[in-house]
């Protein structure tokens, strides 16, 4: 083989270890510029609310026992008492919810069990509490009694046994974790009777042509007074009205006599 060939296939294996250099370059060099895609962050869980730090480790059916006066390991007796002012609103809200529950469940067919736990808001947290399932059940059941039969067809009678079966068994809960009750859930939470519509026997009725006010039976005293007086009011504008209307009319009468006897000839 010539020198010249030799030169040749050593100059063309030299062309072919430069060019694949180069494209080797040329491959990391895109490969650093290339930048895959970020992964998604993947949602943080939302934080579970804080609990009530004043009824800490007590939640419950334990924090029901605790204010029924039952030892709890961990709890002095003292502390547990002082705990009972700071309850009472937790138990007026589990009532109260239930309560509303059963109003707003009145239209469904099939009746439902309250759930003795709830989860009751403060303004430091939350507290899960606990109330006896057979005292909820009354509770409930007079709700869905008093937002569905009752209110199609409100009675006395039924009223009256619904709110003794409220109080009746606030006042048993009430007395058992020892709060007092100041004020009956009949009257926080079942509206009075709808009173009567009045008649016409119980209205004030303005008489004849002698614009006389008759106050009939029912009406009380001040109301019949000011009425007589805005009866007496209307009456002094009336007679002022006539009284300008004649001495209008008896003015351009006047007027009207002048003005022919000036056209009338001397």
């Amino acid at each position: 083989m010539s020198n010249f060939m030799m030169n040749m296939i050593s100059w063309v294996l030299l062309l072919l270890v430069i060019l694949t250099l180069y494209l080797i370059d040329k491959v990391n060099h895109l490969a650093a510029m290339y930048e895959p895609p970020k992964p998604e962050p993947l949602p943080e869980p939302e934080a579970p609310p804080a609990g009530d730090l004043l009824f800490a480790g007590l939640e419950g059916k334990k924090l029901w026992d605790a204010m029924n006066g039952k030892a709890v390991q961990g709890f002095d007796t003292s502390l547990l008492d002082s705990l009972r002012p700071h309850y009472e609103p937790i138990l007026r809200e589990h009532i109260s919810a239930t309560f509303k529950d059963g109003v707003d469940e009145a239209s469904e067919a099939e009746a439902k069990t309250p759930s003795s736990q709830r989860q009751i808001d403060t303004v430091r947290g939350h507290v899960q509490s606990w109330l006896p399932p057979q005292h909820l059940g009354s509770i409930y059941r007079t709700g869905v009694e008093f937002g569905g039969a009752y209110a199609k067809d409100p009675n006395p009678d039924v009223l009256a046994r619904l709110k003794e079966t409220l109080d009746s068994v606030t006042t048993m809960l009430y007395q058992r974790v020892g709060v007092p009750l100041d004020v009956p859930y009949s009257e926080l939470l079942l509206s009075p009777a709808a009173e009567p519509e009045p008649t016409a026997d119980d209205m004030l009725a303005l008489t004849d042509q002698s614009d006389q006010a008759e106050v009939l039976e029912g009406m009380p005293d001040l109301a019949a007074q000011e009425l007589a007086q805005g009866l007496e009011h209307a009456q002094e504008y009336e007679e002022q009205q006539r009284q300008d209307l004649a001495a209008a009319h008896d003015a351009e009468v006047i007027e009207v006599n002048a003005a022919q006897a000036e056209l009338k000839p001397v």
